[in-house]
């Protein structure tokens, strides 16, 4: 395996993805050459570095934003903080959703009534006659 395929096979490796044959392979390649190994170490610390930024920074970056966007804009965009709702507010929409789905319910019910009612009446009428 050249230096080349091996930085190839870097994340693979990092990640615990290569085959068994592909891992030896690697791994000799790496024990050879000293070079290769220092950079895949530098890889491996880099990677290692990154992941645990996101553990210590706790930072809402969509709430940033809109503050921003709503300071800037002078309360023309997020003024009524909707779309950052957590709490009893952000039940609304599903509420009028279901009340939605309800209502047209009754009136598919209520459709349907009317519809069953008439053809009882139309066959009323014909056994009559």
């Amino acid at each position: 395996m050249t230096s080349d395929e091996a930085r190839d096979l870097f994340s693979a490796a990092y990640d615990d993805l290569l085959e068994d044959d592909d891992r030896a392979t690697f791994f000799a390649t790496l024990a050879e050459d000293e070079a290769l190994s220092e950079e895949y170490d530098a890889f491996i610390a880099l990677l290692d570095g990154a992941s645990g930024l996101s553990e210590d920074l706790e930072v809402d970056l969509l709430a940033g934003v809109q503050t921003k966007l709503r300071k800037r804009s002078g309360g023309r965009f997020y003024r009524d903080r909707f779309s950052t709702t957590t709490g009893p507010g952000a039940t609304l929409p599903l509420a009028l959703a279901v009340l939605m789905i309800l209502m047209l319910a009754i009136a598919w019910a209520g459709l349907h009534f009317v519809q069953v009612e008439e053809s009882v009446a139309e066959s009323a009428g014909a056994a009559r006659e």
